[in-house]
């Protein structure tokens, strides 16, 4: 199976600086030397922001566990009761502060207490180092990241395809009477296509420590929330049993709005039609029939549906 480029990058980052920590650990004749490579391997991270938050709470943990292990092993003995004894007070604070990436990397330098027999100064020192070039390692090593912003890009048009594609469909089967064959599969493919831009825009987003930019996770969202309102005009279009005269005038409006789909578009314009749309739809003279009534209401409610869906869009250009 052919690896991607992220995790062929991301092996030579494990290789490497499990490699470099030991070697940097054992330069400085550090006991337990090769704990330094085990942590810069669990250091390492998918994003930037995920590697920095995880060091943080190891470094918060390390404390805890070095106090407790310098408080109970010289009391009760450096064998295995007494790690049982440190392990429970050391595990609920690592549940209690939902610091749980920290319990395994940090009992391993706990049980280097049990292995050396000793909490001395020194010791603790030890640990403290092989904690620090371990999980500094694995930071500065993580600052490297591949951008990213292609592959985001190509799953944003994705999503921006399949909803010209959907707004297209939408238009041609309001003017059909027979919607046998139009079903909702698109929308299973458009909501996957959502969960592929959320994850690659969170990641883009997290591997952003100064500055976060959020704009393509802002982008899926307003999508995702089009999407709702898509779904909705879907139902009631499957709904219409007769295409009313005033079914046309929407559907050019609908195939206006794919044509005029584009990622920058402030549809002010496209606000402005609807408008115009509305006004000419209160001038039509009212429905006779009960079946006349129900469509009239089905076209209109499309209508509303798609002043929403316009309104999401320009929310998002104008918050930006």
């Amino acid at each position: 199976m052919k690896m991607k480029t992220e995790e062929t990058i991301k092996l030579i980052k494990y290789v490497t600086g499990s490699v470099a920590a030991v070697l940097l650990a054992a330069a400085l004749q550090l006991q337990f030397a090769y704990a330094a490579g085990i942590i810069t391997l669990l250091t390492i991270q998918d994003t930037k922001k995920e590697t920095v938050r995880i060091t943080a709470k190891r470094m918060i943990i390390f404390v805890i566990m070095t106090i407790l292990s310098a408080v109970i092993f010289p009391l009760a003995g450096y064998h295995v009761w007494a790690f049982g004894i440190v392990l429970i007070p050391y595990l609920f604070s690592c549940m209690a502060l939902d610091m749980k990436e920290a319990i395994a990397p940090i009992a391993v330098l706990c049980t280097h207490y049990v292995s050396a027999k000793s909490c001395s100064p020194s010791m603790i020192l030890n640990e403290f180092l092989i904690l620090m070039i371990g999980a500094g390692i694995g930071t500065l090593w993580n600052l490297y990241m591949p951008d990213g912003r292609r592959q985001l890009l190509e799953y944003q048009k994705t999503v921006d395809d399949k909803i010209v594609y959907i707004l297209h469909r939408m238009a041609i089967y309001i003017e059909l009477e027979d919607k046998t064959d139009y079903t909702g599969s698109c929308f299973d493919e458009l909501d996957a296509m959502l969960v592929n831009l959320k994850k690659e825009a969170l990641r883009y987003m997290n591997n952003h420590l100064i500055t976060e930019d959020d704009y393509y996770y802002e982008y899926m969202q307003m999508r995702a929330r089009q999407c709702v309102i898509l779904k909705r005009i879907y139902a009631d279009i499957i709904r219409l049993t007769t295409t009313p005269e005033q079914g046309k005038a929407l559907a050019d409006f609908i195939r206006q709005t794919a044509d005029e789909f584009a990622e920058q578009n402030n549809v002010e314009t496209l606000l402005s039609e609807l408008e115009r749309l509305h006004h000419h739809y209160e001038q039509q003279q009212l429905p006779v029939t009960r079946q006349e009534f129900e469509n009239r209401s089905m076209l209109y409610h499309i209508l509303e549906d798609m002043k929403a869906f316009l309104d999401i869009k320009k929310d998002f250009i104008t918050a930006r």
